[in-house]
């Protein structure tokens, strides 16, 4: 327990620190920082790791995504002469990164093509793309607009699958009686699952409606009606993440994708559901107005 807590503490002082300078160049590292290591935690579990040009592959497009991602949301926004040229050349960068990174994958299995398997192939090149993507939502939510609610969106991404997790625990303990998936997640329970969504409802609702009353913005009823759904939403979401990156370790015959964090295991079994719920809220959030 005290070691759980202090890996909680020292992962809240990091978050804090983020959270204050989210509009500088330290929001796209640190994200970098989280996608490298779930990318590595991701790889060794399917034993790619030992390919060296894949892993660089892997790796320099996921360090690179928030970085450029932090570009496109500021500096062709605020060199208003050259936006357009300077937006053009940030994108042609990203494909051609992409471009370059996808064939040093090839280029690995090509000459490894014995031992490199295909599966190997698809899951690295999968994860590639899959998990710069959804982190890099983070940064399009923090300049959402004209950036006046980009912290809230940023910090209410990040923790909705945090809140919807906790939410059908305590009611999976306090009512839980049938098994979601007893294959998959033995204490994942039916009544947990639908307290969770019903708990997530609730506190985005007050999440959300704190927030308005705190900034003295207005909050319709109709706000509160989106805020709410978005909370529906996501919950069941954060299950399936959940639920999918359980299987691939019961598959791959391992508990935990690391020790990064001791007590609680690597980064990806902490932002497993996260890689889920924020491109979601993100496309929620530009769907719907809600603030």
């Amino acid at each position: 327990m005290k070691t759980r807590l202090i890996s909680s503490a020292v992962g809240v002082a990091i978050a804090l620190l983020v959270f204050w300078l989210h509009n500088t160049l330290l929001l796209p590292l640190i994200l970098s920082a989280v996608i490298c290591i779930i990318l590595f935690e991701l790889t060794r579990a399917i034993g790619g790791q030992k390919f060296g040009l894949a892993m660089t592959g892997v790796m320099l497009y996921g360090a690179a995504s928030p970085v450029l991602e932090y570009l496109l949301c500021t500096v062709s926004r605020e060199v208003q002469v050259f936006h357009t040229t300077a937006y053009e050349l940030i994108g042609h960068v990203q494909s051609g990164l992409l471009t370059i990174c996808a064939l040093m994958l090839f280029i690995q299995f090509l000459v490894h093509h014995g031992k490199f398997r295909v599966e190997q192939l698809a899951f690295m090149g999968g994860a590639m793309f899959f998990v710069p993507w959804s982190i890099t939502k983070l940064i399009d939510l923090n300049y959402y607009g004209d950036g006046k609610n980009g912290l809230f969106y940023l910090i209410l991404a990040l923790c909705g699958a945090w809140i919807a997790d906790s939410g059908a625990y305590f009611c999976g303990v306090a009512f839980g009686k049938r098994k979601l998936c007893p294959n998959i997640s033995p204490k994942k329970t039916v009544e947990g699952f639908i307290g969770g969504i019903i708990s997530n409802a609730v506190i985005f609702l007050a999440i959300f409606w704190c927030y308005a009353v705190i900034r003295g913005m207005h909050f319709s009823p109709l706000d509160g009606l989106l805020a709410a759904i978005l909370g529906i939403v996501c919950a069941p979401i954060s299950v399936v993440g959940d639920l999918v990156f359980s299987v691939i370790k019961r598959e791959k015959g391992i508990k935990d994708y690391g020790k990064i964090m001791p007590g609680h295991g690597g980064l990806t079994d902490r932002f497993d559901s996260v890689l889920f719920v924020v491109p979601m809220f993100y496309v929620f959030v530009h769907l719907f107005t809600i603030l």
